[in-house]
């Protein structure tokens, strides 16, 4: 880059109510100059959020108080601006059934290794993760 040139970050929504792990998570994301990362600890707050905000891709805790992971994506879908951004669900549990009918095929196990999740956010903002047509790269 040049002088007057700056980059454009894109905006990353952290959906996880553990606090610890969402800020882990959030410091990491807002060392990459490329990334500008919130984290919310619930489902109200996450589309609340995203009614406001626009987001490049949502990291997704599935046990949430309140609306779990799976009923946000639902709702993200549903809406105009968030059918189509990438979500990277994050679990430490089995979820195949609800991941096969979201057509999900990448999600992040906890615990993970924090340059894993970094690779995975990378392809997730290039094109993988869950799209709404259950499209996305393997990584």
């Amino acid at each position: 880059m040049t002088g007057g040139e700056s980059m454009e970050q894109r905006a990353i929504l952290v959906v996880e109510d553990t606090a610890a792990i969402a800020e882990i998570i959030e410091t990491v994301l807002n060392d990459i100059p490329a990334y500008q990362a919130t984290a919310v600890s619930n489902g109200a707050d996450a589309l609340a959020f995203v009614a406001e905000v626009h987001v490049d891709l949502v990291l997704l805790d599935i046990n949430l108080p309140g609306l779990d992971g799976f009923a946000i994506h639902d709702i993200l879908r549903q809406r105009g601006p968030t059918a189509t951004v990438p979500i990277l669900f994050m679990t430490a549990g089995e979820h195949a059934t609800e991941f096969g009918r979201r057509g999900v095929r990448e999600y992040i196990k906890k615990p993970f290794d924090l340059d894993d999740l970094l690779l995975r956010v990378a392809a997730a903002l290039d094109g993988g993760a869950c799209l709404p047509d259950g499209r996305g790269t393997g990584a």
